[in-house]
Parts: C-alpha cells; structure tokens; sequence
C-alpha cells in the first residue's frame, strides 16, 4: 500500500504490533471460549451432595476445577494486557495517522478547515455582543425624549454609524457560516450548518425608520433595541452553543474517515507486516517495549514530584 510506505517507520511499527496484538485477541477470545466449555464440563462433574460424596470424587473435582479455573486466570489475564496494550497503541496511532492525513489527505483537510472556520465564526459572534450592545445604547441614546433638533440629528447619525458597522459584521460572520456549509456539503449530515445570526438592519433601516410618524419610528427603533439586547444577555450564548453542533459533526466525520483509513491499513499490515509467532512471546515483548517504559517514566515523574503520593 502506498500510503503505509509513506508513513513515518515509527508509525509503521506500531501498525505492526497492532496487528499483533489483533491476532492475539483473536486467538486469546478462542482460547477463553474453549477454556469455559471445559469449565461448564467439569462443573457437570461436581458431586450432587457433598457430604456424602467420597473423599476421592470430590478430590477429583476440586483438583480438575482449579486447574480449569487457573487456564481462565491466566487467559483473562493476557486480555487484560491485550486491552493495555490495544489502548496505548490506538493512542498513538490516533496521533500519529491524524497529523499523517493533516498533511497529505484533502478530506481530512477539509474536515479541519471547517473546524477552523467554526473558531472564527464563534470568535467573531461572540465579539458582535459588543456592537450589539453599542446599537442598543445608540438606539436608546436616538429615541430619548426632550432632544433639540441639532441633538436628535447628531444621536441619528450615531445610530445609522452603529447600525451600519453591526450590520457589516454580522454579514461578515454570515459569510463564514456560508463557506463552513459549502465545504461541509455531501460530507456532513443536514441540520449541521452554523446557526443563523438575527436579521440586524442595516444603516438604510435607520433612515426609512426616522421618516415614519414618531409612534410607530420610536416602536420600530424600541423593538430592534430590545432584539439587540437579547442578542447580547442570551441569544449569543445560545448560537455558540449551536455552533458546537457543526464542529461536533466535523469532527465525527473526521475520525469516520480516520477509522476507515484505519481499518485499510491494519488489513494491509495484517496481510504484509505480520508472521506465525507465539502469543505469550508477543505479548512479553510488547510489554517490555510499550507498557514497560510508560511505568518506568510514570515512576520517574513520581520521584521528581514532591507532592506525589
């Protein structure tokens, strides 16, 4: 396979051993499912009544019985290193096969620039509480009664400044959403857009507004005011919440398409990177080589760590 050449020797190493420690759960899960067969046999062989049983028939049971149980012990045993060593060899390889695709595949390319464009859809919307709140004031600052004409022209040219910058942003932040969609088509599952920001007016608003009559001019500007408000001490936090949802499924599809290319190259390694070995000889060399230099390197920052208990 191509692309296992083209990884790291490292990598290709612990697709190896992965593959390995495969094939010893494959052979271990056979060998605990025969060793409970003959477990269930020898319980069908325990004496119905043991007062009354002889000393030899139940010598005989209890000896077959620890010796089967024993055979499970030690099984079990290899599993639960198998699980060890299956968790720090995933690890790695997650690592390892993320920052491989990072660099040469354009799905999982594409996967991380979306997560990238929902960071800055979050930051600029969470940065648009501040305009919002700035309209909101400069929007009670243009309604506030008893104005002189020079003031009230003077607060309405404010307001359209404010109106007009709040309303670039938002769009600006709209447009982010559009790529994050179009980037995300026939790869991410429906529902999963960026959400929808609130309809903020843009500066053409203030001037059909000031020409109504002052009833319905002061109700327009209240209910934008109260909308801007809302925005700022509710509704933000709850689109950057939404938000969450489309890097969520990014993310889901990210490492969909990581496990996939997984699974082809532990095929691969299954069928070229492997030989016939003992699985007691795997599982103590893979033991010494993983497990044993992470408990070294744990005891290590034990003894540097003074608060260590």
């Amino acid at each position: 396979m191509p692309e296992a050449i083209q990884l790291s020797r490292e990598s290709i190493n612990c697709l190896r051993d992965e593959a390995y420690v495969y094939l010893c759960r494959q052979s271990l899960e056979l060998e605990l499912a025969s060793v409970e067969a003959q477990k269930v046999g020898v319980m069908a062989t325990k004496p119905s009544f043991a007062m009354l049983a002889s000393k030899k028939s139940k010598e005989t049971f209890q000896a077959s019985f620890n010796i089967v149980a024993a055979a499970e012990a030690g099984v079990r045993q290899n599993l639960a290193l198998v699980d060890r060593l299956e968790h720090w060899l995933a690890s790695k390889l997650q690592d390892d096969l993320n920052d491989y695709l990072a660099l040469t595949n354009p799905e999982h390319q594409l996967f991380n620039q979306i997560c990238t464009l929902v960071d800055r859809w979050q930051s600029a919307a969470a940065g648009l509480g501040e305009h919002a709140q700035a309209f909101a004031r400069d929007n009670r600052a243009a309604t506030r009664p008893g104005l002189t004409r020079t003031q009230s022209l003077h607060a309405i040219a404010i307001l359209r400044s404010a109106t007009a910058f709040l309303h670039s942003e938002a769009t600006k932040i709209e447009l982010i959403a559009d790529e994050a969609a179009r980037l995300g088509e026939g790869h991410l599952p429906p529902g999963t857009r960026l959400p929808k920001l609130p309809a903020f007016h843009p500066s053409t608003w203030v001037d059909r507004a000031i020409l109504l009559p002052a009833p319905k001019c002061n109700a327009e500007l209240e209910a934008a005011e109260t909308e801007a408000r809302g925005f700022c001490t509710g509704g933000k936090n709850e689109l950057l919440i939404q938000a969450e949802q489309t890097r969520n499924a990014s993310l889901r599809a990210r490492q969909n398409h990581l496990e996939a290319y997984w699974r082809t190259l532990r095929t691969h390694a299954l069928k070229h990177y492997v030989k016939p070995r003992d699985v007691a000889e795997v599982l103590a060399d893979l033991t010494t080589r993983y497990l044993a230099v992470d408990l070294e390197r744990h005891q290590l920052e034990r003894t540097k760590n003074p608060f260590s208990g």
